[in-house]
């Protein structure tokens, strides 16, 4: 029997938005000199890694993925690009509204950067809003997998780790979460180049009948979530 849940953690990226990765890869491989590296190579790079610590900014950002990928295309063309990727899961949003109402405590666990943050808090503010906490990298100087962004959001919402579940994408980061003692949810939507793979209605059913499951949610809501309209 699976133990009694109190908080849900929330990942952004391919939970709570989709990602049109291959239109990124696209648009790279569109505005690269030739021989540069593969546009995937971007995903796992160090200056990304950095951008989501908040330890550089736009401009450095953009210079270091120029460098790293043989980049021709300016600033404002290749950040235009890299917001136009998202769109968030109104279903998902649906859950989390649902999850509140039923007394439940929920949270974002996001390896987000400022800009990705920033734009979607303008473009599209109920994303963000009626969660509990918000335990962001950009903001906390702290990436999963490591636990300590964990451990801030459980310690923050006063819930042992026994007691919380993740739904993330990335299965390192559910494996790390279970570790560190809590009921990791790994959200397959996703293929090992980050691109939709799609199982996303078949996962998105999987989860709602685990919540069910784990009295988190009733059978009519789950339902209701499945029939919001995009």
């Amino acid at each position: 029997m699976e133990r009694q849940v109190e908080l849900i953690n929330f990942d952004y990226g391919n939970v709570l938005a989709g990602f049109k990765t291959q239109k990124f890869y696209d648009f790279v491989r569109f505005n690269q000199w030739p021989g540069s590296p593969s546009p995937e190579s971007f995903f796992r790079s160090d200056c990304l890694v950095k951008y989501e610590l908040d330890q550089l900014g736009e401009l450095k950002f953009f210079e270091a993925v120029k460098f790293a990928l043989g980049l021709t295309a300016t600033m404002e063309e290749f950040f235009s690009m890299f917001s136009d990727v998202m769109k968030p899961d109104p279903r998902m949003i649906a859950l989390r509204q649902i999850l509140k109402q039923n007394g439940f405590k929920v949270a974002v666990i996001s390896n987000i950067n400022r800009y990705h943050f920033e734009y979607v808090r303008q473009q599209w503010p109920e994303v963000f809003m009626g969660f509990d906490y918000l335990a962001l990298s950009f903001l906390l100087k702290i990436r999963k997998p490591n636990w300590e962004i964990f451990d801030a959001t459980a310690k923050e919402l006063k819930v042992p780790p026994e007691r919380c579940l993740l739904i993330d994408d990335q299965k390192i980061n559910v494996d790390a979460f279970g570790r560190w003692g809590g009921i990791g949810h790994h959200y397959n939507v996703v293929d090992d180049a980050f691109c939709p793979n799609g199982c996303l209605e078949t996962e998105r059913n999987r989860l709602l009948l685990r919540m069910v499951r784990l009295r988190m949610l009733s059978l009519s809501q789950a339902g209701s979530i499945v029939r919001v309209d995009f």
